[in-house]
């Protein structure tokens, strides 16, 4: 496929249509149609069912355009790594985090890194864990910063950056907000918010509340944990939740309690094997670790106040 077979083939998978391409791209319908037809007489394959005016794309059409947009992806990061040489900017860090890392402890070591390195440029992205696995792996980010994870990739380096506590919030009203510690047997008398099976985060709400002979089954999943503490703080279920997320709720309408048998965790900057970090990279992650102890150091004197309640702050 040439550049402007790939262009046509991309207009029609967005537009859904030969005239809606065509408008895009400012050129003649029969010359998309003819582009789209020698494309599928070339590969041997359907890309599109037609249903009056409209295309469907076949599940082929789909898996060709993934590999059309990772080639498209990796065409846009040369024209920015050009666009940086123009302005005199050399360096790129690619930063790839979990929501609960990068809501207060990845924003602060950016702010000072640039301080030391103005000229720096920094891309910010909030992936799930294997989302981030899949960018190492593929060369679209740097760093990843993550919590929660059970196995490590041969082919990532993982460097950790500290460990925290799991705490549980609930609304003030809750049946539960009156206890100071929580135990396995509280937990699995209530409604507990579920972060599904499939992560590492979902497998330790799993093992808290799935009894073996009365296994729990959660009514409410999420992907993130500040959903959950929202859920929670707007009056429905406990949000199993690492200490780093329950920061940003000081102040708000969520009572956390401490597990009675503590669960800890390690954060992790994961970054390639093959691909060593810049001297910026090594310096992202020295600074993740001192503001990961320094924000736990901050938070140290509140541990026996973090159980009062106040009012939520009203939106701005």
């Amino acid at each position: 496929m040439n550049l402007r077979q790939i262009e046509v083939f991309r207009a029609v998978m967005q537009a859904g249509s030969i005239s809606g391409a065509a408008s895009a791209l400012h050129v003649s319908q029969p010359a998309v149609s003819r582009l789209v037809r020698y494309l599928e007489v070339k590969l041997g394959v359907a890309l599109f069912e037609r249903t009056g005016s409209r295309l469907h794309p076949t599940p082929e059409a789909h898996a060709l355009k993934r590999e059309v947009d990772g080639a498209y992806r990796s065409i846009d990061r040369v024209r920015q790594f050009a666009d940086q040489l123009r302005h005199g900017v050399a360096d790129t860090l690619r930063i790839s985090s979990n929501l609960s890392t990068g809501l207060e402890l990845v924003p602060r070591a950016i702010a000072e890194i640039k301080t030391r390195l103005p000229g720096l440029h920094i891309t910010v992205e909030i992936a799930t864990h294997a989302q981030i696995t899949d960018q190492l792996l593929s060369g679209e980010c740097d760093i990843g910063v993550v919590s929660f994870i059970e196995t490590h990739h041969p082919a990532i380096n993982t460097h950790s950056i500290g460990t925290g506590e799991v705490l549980c919030a609930m609304a003030p009203t809750h049946p539960l907000a009156g206890q100071q510690r929580l135990t396995v047997e509280m937990l699995r008398r209530q409604d507990v918010i579920s972060f599904g099976h499939e992560t590492p985060h979902g497998r330790i709400v799993t093992g808290l509340v799935g009894a073996r002979d009365q296994p729990v089954a959660p009514t409410v999943d999420v992907r993130y944990a500040y959903v959950a503490c929202s859920i929670a703080a707007s009056g429905w279920g406990v949000a199993v939740i690492d200490d780093m997320t329950a920061r940003c709720f000081e102040g708000s309408s969520l009572v956390l309690r401490p597990l009675a048998k503590p669960i800890a965790y390690t954060a992790y900057a994961l970054s390639s094997a093959e691909r060593p970090l810049s001297s910026a990279g090594r310096e992202m992650v020295r600074l993740l670790a001192h503001h990961w102890e320094a924000t736990r150091a901050r938070s140290k004197p509140a541990r026996g106040a973090r159980h009062r309640t106040t009012k939520k702050p009203s939106p701005a």
